[in-house]
């Protein structure tokens, strides 16, 4: 059997590597076809330090697929919290569909990824990780102050519309639609956001 050559890294380009490999293999395979010995193939690392890296499959999807998810809605919320005159509800949503958009489009594999996890029951530490609930309370809590389940709810639905605009948007409009224009869809979904929240959180 022909000896499997592996490209030395450095500890940090190593688990990057990893990482990497990790998100298109899970996003091709579904968490359960998914192995971690493909991801070491791919990153061309030794299957011993992926399980040094992440302790098990669950660990490395945690950290590959969820963990990027986490940061953006850290970094995001992070950036108004920090403020000491926050924007009003108007610029808050536009900053909202305007970074998410862009967020969607870059990791398209990676929500893949996830939404197949969940069609198939994932892990069990997985599956109940919370983390979709957290960032959506804490999304709600910023741009709907007080709204409660009304301000969640408003959020839940326009996290759809944006996740479906950025996803299918080629399959929505012809090719020739000035509707594909990216700042046309920003301003068309910022609209629609708003309005929606305004809606729901009417009294």
């Amino acid at each position: 059997m022909a000896e499997i050559r592996r490209r030395p890294h450095r500890r940090g380009e190593a688990r990057a590597a990893v990482l990497a490999h990790a998100r298109t293999v899970f996003s091709e395979r579904g968490y359960h076809d998914a192995s971690l010995a493909e991801v070491a193939v791919r990153a061309e690392v030794s299957e011993t330090l992926v399980y040094r890296y992440f302790g098990s499959k669950a660990g490395l999807f945690e950290q590959s697929i969820i963990g990027p998810a986490r940061e953006f809605v850290d970094g995001f919320l992070g950036e108004w919290e920090e403020q000491d005159d926050p924007p009003g509800l108007e610029e808050k949503v536009r900053v909202f569909v305007v970074q998410l958009l862009a967020f969607v489009r870059e990791h398209q594999g990676l929500l893949v990824a996830w939404a197949l996890a969940q069609r198939d029951g994932g892990p069990r530490e997985i599956a109940t990780d919370g983390t979709h609930g957290q960032a959506v309370r804490r999304f709600a809590a910023a741009l709907g102050g007080e709204g409660g389940d009304d301000a969640e709810m408003a959020v839940s639905l326009s996290m759809g519309l944006i996740l479906s605009v950025a996803t299918f948007a080629d399959l929505m409009f012809a090719a020739d639609s000035p509707n594909r224009d990216p700042d046309r869809l920003t301003d068309a979904v910022t609209k629609f956001v708003l309005a929606g929240f305004l809606a729901q959180l009417d009294p």
